[in-house]
């Protein structure tokens, strides 16, 4: 796979390819033409990609002559309508997997004239993904020497994977509350009512996922905690912690080394009004709804991929209410002092964070009596109506 982000992929990329001898291999594939019409053409672009997909992702390059899998020049593709063949190849890519995989496409230009075509598939954790064209029933995946057929053993393992991984989670994630709930934090921490929002990709818990987490600490204004603006941050055994300075802590944010964010924040989720403990019901949305991209900015800086598993806690709840401004009604106070709000899965990192986090939100205020936040407007958008 070419070391760049696909949409900063440029013609030197390609040359450099070639001056380096980069064979096809696990995570790249060069290919002259672009795959015919004919059956056995489909059936072979169906299987690259889904070898692809099923291994360790990678790029199909279009427009690459080789020789005995060595690159040997850019020669780019001759077509009467680009953005046509496109559409023709997303059509096969849709009809001819199952389940379907996700992938980028770039036309990249060259002196020469002629695009050459980069198709960047990602790894799946939602597989195996078989070729289903034609009736054909087959299953990818890839090593040095290029794809070959799944065997039993492999498909087994296969099938496990990503199931196994949704488990290693939730445990994880279990671990993680009754620890924090009994006040194992990386330091002092402040007591009280408490966010805990992790940010997960599948791929940390599917294997031995390390990533170089040193340029994160290097580079002091990529992260800062939630809700707070004095804050510090350093290295630990677990990866990089990000920490307010106030003394007891009041919200740190750790980078484990699998990729796992966990972010937690003890000022935010109560406040006393009229003796009664409060949940600000729109302060503290706002953060969290804020929060969250710059928890994808960070893995995606670190390499991570998506899918990536979104999970909201609280912890110390009990006896809160909804605060709702002037308005009559409080509600009922929530009767638990956990509230373990379900993971959402994100497929996709531009995913507005309103859809992700509506839906948790709305329990929240189910657990105060209400049928739903009352911050959304019909259309799903945050407007903090109170």
């Amino acid at each position: 796979m070419i070391p760049k982000q696909l949409n900063e992929v440029v013609e030197s990329d390609l040359t450099a390819l070639i001056a380096n001898g980069v064979a096809e291999g696990r995570t790249i594939d060069y290919k002259l033409t672009l795959p015919g019409n004919s059956d056995a053409d489909k059936k072979e672009f169906l299987a690259d990609a889904s070898s692809f997909a099923n291994t360790s992702g990678g790029d199909l390059i279009f427009g690459m002559d080789e020789a005995r899998g060595l690159p040997t020049q850019i020669a780019g593709i001759r077509t009467a309508d680009h953005d046509l063949e496109i559409r023709r190849l997303d059509s096969i890519l849709a009809a001819g997997l199952s389940p379907r995989i996700r992938y980028s496409m770039r036309s990249v230009a060259t002196t020469a004239g002629l695009p050459v075509l980069i198709i960047r598939i990602e790894r799946s954790w939602a597989g195996p993904h078989r070729v289903i064209f034609q009736q054909q029933d087959k299953f990818y995946g890839r090593n040095t020497a290029g794809k070959y057929p799944l065997d039993v053993n492999e498909l087994r393992a296969a099938f496990a994977l990503s199931g196994t991984a949704i488990d290693r989670i939730r445990a994880f994630r279990t671990d993680r509350i009754i620890a924090l709930a009994n006040n194992q934090t990386p330091l002092p921490f402040q007591d009280g009512p408490t966010v805990v929002l992790h940010c997960i990709p599948l791929e940390s818990f599917t294997g031995t996922a390390q990533f170089d987490i040193r340029p994160q600490y290097e580079n002091p204004m990529l992260v800062t905690p939630m809700g707070t603006t004095r804050w510090h941050r350093r290295l630990n055994l677990d990866g990089v912690l990000w920490f307010g300075t106030v003394e007891p802590c009041p919200s740190y944010t750790q980078l484990y080394r699998n990729g796992t964010i966990e972010a937690v924040q003890g000022r935010i989720l109560a406040q006393e009004y009229e003796g009664r403990m409060l949940i600000p019901s729109i302060s503290y949305e706002r953060y969290i709804l804020g929060y969250l991209p710059q928890c994808f900015r960070l893995l995606q800086a670190i390499g991570a991929n998506v899918p990536a598993i979104v999970a909201l806690t609280l912890l110390r709840t009990k006896g809160l209410f909804m605060g709702r401004g002037q308005l009559d009604d409080p509600g009922y106070a929530i009767d638990t002092d956990t509230l373990v709000l379900p993971e959402v899965v994100v497929e996709n990192f531009a995913t507005p964070v309103n859809e992700i986090l509506r839906p948790i939100f709305d329990l929240i205020w189910n657990a105060c009596g209400f049928p739903a936040s009352e911050n959304f407007d019909a259309d799903g958008n945050w407007i903090a109506r109170n």
